[in-house]
């Protein structure tokens, strides 16, 4: 048999044997999932009054699957509302001082919260860094 034949033929019969993961038509999608959201930065003012960077990394963990889509259409504003609680946050970060996680994840949980409407979408974070 030749080679090429033997691979199409192994390629084909992979593919025909692995089931379908669509769902049918109707049934809502039940399971959750996560999203992550781009990097969200803010400018911070130093030691010695130079300006920096602060930036964080964040995901958005759900367990319903319709507010996973419902988050998909609305991440325009997730961005924006995530930008504006990170700058709203550094302006109270103090020149030299470390970023308050806690306050940060709170913020950034009440902005998820506020552009989807409802709870159920939890604010998992990354990195904060201040450069």
């Amino acid at each position: 048999m030749d080679r090429r034949a033997l691979l199409m033929f192994m390629l084909v019969a992979s593919i025909a044997s692995k089931p379908a993961l669509a769902s049918p038509k109707g049934e809502a999608k039940s399971g959750g999932g996560e999203m992550p959201m781009p990097l969200a930065t803010a400018t911070v003012l130093r030691t010695h009054g130079r300006r920096g960077v602060m930036s964080v990394e964040s995901t958005l963990v759900f367990t319903d699957g319709a507010l996973l889509e419902h988050a998909k259409l609305s991440r325009p504003r997730l961005n924006a509302a995530f930008n504006e609680a990170v700058r709203s946050e550094a302006t109270h970060l103090l020149a030299g001082a470390l970023p308050d996680v806690e306050s940060l994840t709170r913020a950034l949980q009440r902005a998820a919260d506020r552009v989807l409407g409802r709870t159920g979408a939890r604010v998992m974070l990354g990195t904060v860094m201040v450069t």
